[in-house]
């Protein structure tokens, strides 16, 4: 990632926990309808995908998640929205644990908006559980190799019985 500023991984995971509480019921059939009628009409379209996609990466299932994600990746290459599509694609691969995926979104973000705060927070956040996971399989692998040298240890001790 270069010389960016460093990211507070708290500030992230305050904003998804504050995002993760909201009810977005009636915002949702709001804004599905107002998306739906603007790919009828043709007008303000980007809009109307960005806040129906932002609200179904604000649901709680899977789907609803995966769906708004494949809109933020369509927002993406429409520069007037492209920061926030970003921004809330990495929110939402983040939120079903597509760790990777969500760095390399936030990378193409901070590419051309280097001091964005959220962004560096969640950064933040995706390094430490990526440092954490990256330990745990570590100590997995040494676990499982000491396992392995143990059974080849009994197995050529009694081979030369």
């Amino acid at each position: 990632f270069g010389k960016e500023e460093m990211g507070d991984r708290r500030l992230a995971l305050e904003r998804l926990e504050t995002e993760a509480k909201m009810d977005l019921s009636t915002e949702l059939l709001t804004a599905r309808a107002a998306y739906f009628e603007a790919l009828d009409t043709g007008e303000d379209v980007l809009n109307k995908k960005f806040t129906y996609a932002w609200c179904l990466i604000h649901l709680k299932t899977r789907d609803d998640i995966l769906s708004g994600s494949a809109l933020l990746r369509e927002l993406t290459e429409h520069k007037s929205i492209q920061r926030e599509a970003f921004y809330y694609l990495a929110t939402a691969q983040y939120k079903i644990e597509h760790y990777d995926e969500a760095r390399a979104s936030l990378k193409q973000l901070l590419s051309f908006d280097p001091t964005n705060r959220p962004a560096l927070d969640l950064k933040a956040q995706i390094e430490h559980i990526l440092q954490k996971e990256g330990a745990i399989g570590l100590a997995v692998l040494s676990a499982a190799g000491a396992v392995a040298v143990a059974l080849g240890a009994a197995l050529l001790k009694s081979k030369g019985r």
